[in-house]
């Protein structure tokens, strides 16, 4: 069993860690710990007791020791703070050290955090203002086993530790699809009128406003937008056009299905044209048919249970991204992703304009900026490394944390910005290499699904190639590691001149090229070393 969490505690929490493997916890108090753990978690409780001044000093005292363990982290490994929470009665005083104590701990943690990007802050308000204080201390097992929260919200807390490691893993799904019709707005479009479709001020149309105000704030956090609707396409560009109330606008949308076939296929076919995978999207739609018929014949997307009533949207939408589409950390990449979508757009249509593919790429003016070993870039590098699977040699997944300690051992990490005559794409191209004398192995490599096409995978891998050349490597080793979702790259290699080396297991393809000269570069790209 793998070792993936070890739990520094100062009260009972095995209960809620019951359903995670390969968890180990310290004993009450104690601050000493093994090597080997994946995530270290600093899970301290607020301290029993009346003394309010002796509770003020004890929680200082938690301060200085995680202090002490976060400069003892191994550098493979992340320390995932959890706040405290302030259990004691609210207004027992007027002066109220209690508060200043727990907020002097919680900044301490956000500041350890702001200074070693190994640390990482898990906000326990975001779970416990959910509950009451007697629903969330069952002081029955809190006297009788030291248990500081009831075992009946075990499950609860579970399922919101799992979605915090994803957030901060970059593990979310990539596109939010939606329906119209009592979806986004209230009523039917076609049977109400642009006027008549319930949006704005007064209930319900103020909860379908405040629907769309936060699936707005959703695609700011990088999330793909497309619309799927049973609907005339000119009614519905003309109320998005004339209903002033509409948060959403049509340009918000990467990719439209608005006419009046079944919705799977639809589906189908904004998951091909935004080259992702089914299992990438989130469906959103009122009609309990049409979201059986989703789930029936595409069950890899996910299709949450829709709010019967319109006063439960808002909390709907909260659960479905707190779920699905939470990130710890925004990168620049995540804040431009919608317009990069959009951007993809115009080159498709500007790629239907030229008879040949040369002939596009030319006119694209097509840029890749190359950088190495670069510590700003590590936050996206190791992002990519989660959440890209189709164009993705090995799917090794690596924490901010181990590509840090990648790089100390002395592998390359070459990522790659690219841009064109449309815009940035920001860094979307990764290779991480370990050399060994005159030897290189390709341990990763990998291509965001929104750069594919443009023949870049093939540009990047020869500058890696001639790079690794001037640095003395005259052999390299590369290997595809076949998964559900990545068999388009399994002849990569092959078509780059690798020569296969290992066929007899079947869980890999191992390859291998001699490197005796460096390679001519294609001048459809422009390469810009940083």
């Amino acid at each position: 069993m793998s070792q993936n969490f070890f739990i520094f505690r100062n009260y009972t929490v095995e209960p809620l860690f019951d359903h995670l493997e390969g968890c180990s916890f310290s004993g009450y108090n104690e601050i000493g710990f093994s090597a080997g753990f994946k995530y270290y978690v600093w899970f301290y409780f607020m301290p029993s007791g009346a003394n309010r001044t002796a509770l003020s000093a004890e929680i200082d005292f938690f301060k200085q020791r995680l202090i002490h363990v976060a400069g003892h982290i191994p550098n493979t490994a992340s320390l995932l703070c959890i706040t405290i929470w302030n259990t004691t009665p609210i207004g027992f005083t007027t002066a109220d050290p209690i508060g200043e104590a727990i907020k002097s701990y919680n900044d301490s943690i956000f500041e350890l955090a702001a200074g070693n990007r190994q640390i990482k802050v898990l906000d326990f308000s975001t779970f416990a203002s959910e509950y009451g204080l007697k629903e969330l201390i069952d002081k029955r097992h809190f006297y009788l086993s030291q248990v500081p929260v009831s075992p009946r919200l075990a499950r609860n807390f579970n399922q919101w530790f799992l979605q915090k490691i994803s957030a901060i893993e970059g593990v979310r799904k990539k596109c939010l699809v939606l329906d119209l019709d009592n979806t986004l707005w209230g009523g039917i479009l076609g049977e109400d009128g642009i006027s008549g479709i319930q949006l704005g001020n007064t209930y319900p149309g103020n909860c379908y406003r405040d629907f769309q105000s936060w699936i707005k704030e959703i695609q700011n956090t990088g999330v793909i937008l497309a619309l799927c609707s049973k609907n005339n396409p000119e009614d519905v560009q003309q109320a998005f056009s004339q209903r002033d109330e509409m948060v959403l606008k049509s340009a918000d949308f990467s990719a439209l299905r608005i006419n009046w076939k079944n919705k799977p296929d639809n589906i189908i076919e904004l998951a091909h044209e935004l080259n992702i995978g089914i299992d990438s999207l989130v469906f959103i739609d009122d009609s309990p048919f049409e979201r059986e018929q989703v789930k029936s014949m595409l069950p890899e997307v996910v299709v949450p249970d829709f709010p019967k009533q319109p006063y439960l949207l808002v909390d709907f939408i909260q659960e479905v991204y707190n779920q699905w589409f939470q990130v710890y950390e925004l990168t620049e990449e995540d804040k431009s992703k919608s317009v990069q979508y959009q951007q993809n757009a115009q080159r498709r249509q500007l790629l239907n304009a030229f008879d040949t593919e040369v002939q596009f790429l030319k006119e694209m003016d097509i840029k890749l900026t190359i950088s190495e070993n670069n510590p700003v870039h590590i936050p996206r590098i190791a992002q990519m490394t989660q959440k890209t699977n189709q164009f993705n040699l090995t799917t090794k997944r690596y924490t901010e944390a181990e590509i840090n300690n990648l790089i100390s051992k002395g592998y390359l990490v070459w990522d790659v910005a690219v841009s064109d005559k449309f815009g940035d794409n920001g860094i979307t191209a990764l290779a991480i290499v370990k050399t060994e004398g005159l030897t290189a192995e390709i341990d990763n490599y990998m291509l965001s699904c929104r750069i594919l096409g443009r023949g870049i995978e093939n540009a990047f891998l020869s500058t890696v190639l001639n790079k690794l050349f001037e640095k003395g490597i005259r052999e390299v080793k590369a290997s595809f590691i076949p998964t559900a979702k990545n068999g388009q790259v399994e002849n990569f290699y092959k078509r780059n001149g690798f020569e296969l080396i290992d066929v007899q297991n079947t869980n890999r393809k191992d390859h291998h090229l001699a490197l005796t000269k460096k390679l001519n570069m294609s001048d459809l790209y422009t390469i810009i070393q940083q």
